[in-house]
């Protein structure tokens, strides 16, 4: 709504005032038939706002996206929530966004010395959010499936150490041949870090 500029102009303080009040004001009665000098202003202000009640529902005709672009790397999406902090809180992660854009996250808690657990409250909610079809990364045997881990674990251990993210790949040999996987490892926490949230993918296969 445009508002019109108002002076902001004071007159002197007691400027005129002695004079002023020995005036006797008469209004004509042509003066009574002029319009106010703001009429044709007035008309051309457009209407009072509406403003619509928290549980009314928008018309998304007339609203403007203002949604942020998501980030498609989960690099990008960790910088995103981190912003300005040298690190992302743990609670700022949404587990039923995560499992649709990365089905395949392992969540560490870590420990004194070191010592990172997997979170399995976060490991639960995955797995219910996780979209129908999501192909798991450690379906390559009992074997690939335990040096997987310890491989995933020894990255998220870095990673805790220099409080920085990291992106590492390798190769294991399998019944159908060799796997090539790619682990993204993030650090979570305020001030030191309490939480490691890791990416696992099946990387391309050189050629």
């Amino acid at each position: 709504m445009r508002i019109d500029d108002l002076s902001d102009a004071e007159p002197k303080e007691n400027a005129g005032f002695a004079s002023l009040a020995e005036v006797s004001l008469q209004r004509s009665a042509a003066g009574r038939e002029k319009k106010s000098d703001i009429t044709d202003t007035l008309k051309s202000m457009r209407p009072t706002p509406q403003y619509m009640r928290p549980d009314a529902s928008a018309d998304s005709d007339r609203m403007r996206d203002v949604t942020p672009v998501r980030s498609t790397d989960i690099v990008g999406y960790w910088n995103d929530l981190r912003a300005l902090r040298p690190l992302p809180s743990r609670d700022s992660l949404q587990v039923s966004d995560l499992a649709k854009r990365w089905p395949n996250l392992i969540l560490f808690r870590c420990g004194a010395a070191n010592d990172l657990r997997p979170d399995t409250t976060f490991a639960t909610a995955l797995r219910a959010h996780r979209p129908s079809g999501a192909g798991a990364v450690f379906e390559g045997g009992a074997e690939i499936s335990a040096l997987l881990s310890q491989w995933i674990l020894t990255v998220a251990r870095d990673t805790a150490l220099q409080s920085a993210p990291c992106r590492a790949a390798s190769n294991f040999d399998a019944a159908g041949g060799r796997l090539n996987y790619e682990v993204v490892a993030l650090p979570f926490g305020a001030g030191a870090v309490d939480h490691v949230l890791c990416n696992v993918e099946f990387a391309p296969t050189a050629t």
